[in-house]
């Protein structure tokens, strides 16, 4: 697990995420930046959010059951701040090497560039309708 989520991460962030199990038998999620480990949850937004989205991509990749051809994303900008959106974009690009497709809900025109294809769904009268 730890190398598959060295090699995601690699080339796009600054930082690796390691998985351990503690005495306890606990899963620990470990952040590594500049040779300091802490714990994850105390990441920013961008490794939060790259963290999150590098874990289950190899988990995904690793697993014994079957795996989907697309990996779905929903709201994944809310905590990246905007200078780190191209980190997350290169993510992005490398874990999307390993789907069909990746569907992206996001309400955030700025990304829309990110994606071969968009659909945009519009409410109307307070119904959610396919407009393109």
């Amino acid at each position: 697990i730890n190398a598959k989520l060295s090699e995601t991460l690699d080339g796009v962030c600054d930082f690796d995420i390691e998985v351990n199990i503690n005495d306890k038998n606990e899963v620990a999620l470990w952040l590594i930046k500049d040779g300091i480990y802490s714990n994850l949850a105390s990441g920013s937004g961008l490794e939060l959010t790259c963290g999150a989205l590098a874990l289950r991509s190899v988990l995904s990749n690793i697993s014994t059951i079957p795996r989907a051809n697309f990996f779905v994303a929903d709201e994944i900008l809310g905590a990246v701040a905007n200078d780190n959106l191209e980190y997350l974009h290169q993510l992005i690009l490398k874990i999307s090497k390993d789907y069909d497709f990746i569907l992206n809900v996001t309400h955030d025109e700025t990304i829309k560039d990110w994606f071969e294809k968009t659909v945009l769904i519009k409410k109307v009268n307070n119904v959610s309708k396919i407009m393109s």
